[in-house]
């Protein structure tokens, strides 16, 4: 069975080993999937907002569709999921 590879910053893993996050335009994380739920930021976008309408709302609202390694997960979602992050802490 072969693994679909991505190459993320220079480093190739597989997608499997990834996650697709769903970003707003300070940065902050609203929304994450294992990699491999989505071949394409397209697909991932679809998997996040099913509706078409909802899909270009959040293209109008700057929402952006990311494919992070997990270590890029830890370091970037993860603190907004947790409420931790710096985006959280500038708006308050």
């Amino acid at each position: 069975m072969s693994r679909l590879l991505v190459e993320i910053d220079g480093q190739t893993v597989p997608l499997t080993d990834c996650f697709w996050v769903r970003v707003d335009k300070s940065g902050c994380a609203y929304g994450s999937m294992v990699g491999h739920a989505a071949a394409t930021p397209e697909q991932a976008h679809r998997e996040f907002a099913p509706r078409a309408r909802d899909r270009d709302r959040d293209v109008r609202q700057g929402y952006t569709i990311r494919l992070l390694t997990r270590e890029q997960w830890r370091q970037q979602a993860q603190p907004c999921f947790l409420g931790q992050c710096v985006h959280r802490k500038a708006a308050a």
